[in-house]
């Protein structure tokens, strides 16, 4: 019975993980964000790019987008495809050169 511990002995090691779990991931965010603002700069085309703000940070329909933009409605998903794509693979492959260009600059 030497193993388990007391309740007040569980009661720290719980209140210890719960602390862990809410720590402050301000860092880590605004490192997150500084990069992908960083890898949009340098990896999206202007179209895809420009497809990419008026869908996910407008919040506009890609027809009404091809509207604005004269062109199809595959041309703006194939953008945003595209586009987010690029994105994925910079943050998965990319993310450690990031991180170490950021932590070194």
């Amino acid at each position: 019975m030497a193993d388990i511990p007391s309740k007040h002995e569980a009661y720290d090691e719980y209140r210890q993980y719960l602390l862990h779990l809410g720590a402050d991931n301000t860092d880590s965010r605004r490192r997150l964000l500084r990069n992908l603002r960083r890898a949009v700069r340098e990896e999206l085309t202007e179209k895809e790019w420009q497809a990419m703000e008026l869908y996910y940070v407008r919040q506009i329909k890609m027809a009404d987008i091809a509207r604005r933009l004269g062109v199809n409605v595959s041309t703006v998903s194939r953008n945003i495809k595209r586009g987010r794509e690029k994105l994925k693979k910079c943050l998965r492959y990319g993310a450690k050169e990031l991180l170490n260009a950021d932590m070194e600059s």
